[in-house]
């Protein structure tokens, strides 16, 4: 009788264990780190939750923005951490790394494109993101932080674009120090 009930509980476990895994298979935004010395490796990460950004990806010495978060990209610690960092699109159906178009802007609403930051770490780093809807003046997501370390080396990050059409900014931190900001257009 205790063997039942042993065998009913690891059920119910895997069973939970699968759902879970299936649910943030299709919620989350997939992060490939190509540092790794054995080929790139593929992690799942929980997409933001809300964001506020600025234009462009000019880098300058920062000013101040609300709760404590800078509004413009810091010099040097951008240079401290990225070789590159840029923001690109996958296709519908296309495939990271093969399939970005790095620098693109204007993608496709409600999922048939994919938005993806990508660079290149000089160091390990946590990174954080956040969009910002330029012609309401506000937040679709706010900034929050990736729940995997990334490592030094190339990376790419996609998530399906479940926006409305319009225009919008892009942000990425580490830390409460803003690294990269990027407009972006969506289109119905």
């Amino acid at each position: 009788m205790i063997h039942i009930n042993i065998k009913k509980i690891f059920l119910k476990f895997l069973l939970i264990a699968l759902s879970v895994f299936i649910f943030v298979s299709l919620v989350s935004c997939n992060l490939i780190n190509f540092s790794g010395a054995s080929g790139p490796t593929i992690e799942f990460i929980q997409p933001a939750e809300s964001a506020n950004t600025a234009t462009g990806t000019t880098l300058s010495s920062g000013k101040e923005e609300k709760q404590g978060l800078l509004l413009q990209p810091g010099e040097s610690v951008f240079k401290d951490y990225f070789g590159e960092l840029g923001l690109g699109k996958l296709p519908s159906g296309g495939n990271l790394p093969a399939d970005l178009k790095k620098d693109d802007k204007i993608f496709i609403s409600y999922g048939l494109d994919q938005i993806v930051i990508y660079g290149n770490l000089l160091k390990d780093a946590k990174l954080s993101n956040a969009i910002y809807d330029k012609s309401s003046g506000k937040n679709i997501r706010e900034k929050a932080e990736f729940p995997v370390l990334i490592k030094k080396g190339g990376f790419a990050g996609s998530e399906p674009v479940n926006l409305p059409p319009g225009m919008y900014e892009y942000k990425i931190w580490i830390g409460d120090n803003l690294v990269g900001v990027f407009s972006f257009e969506v289109k119905p």
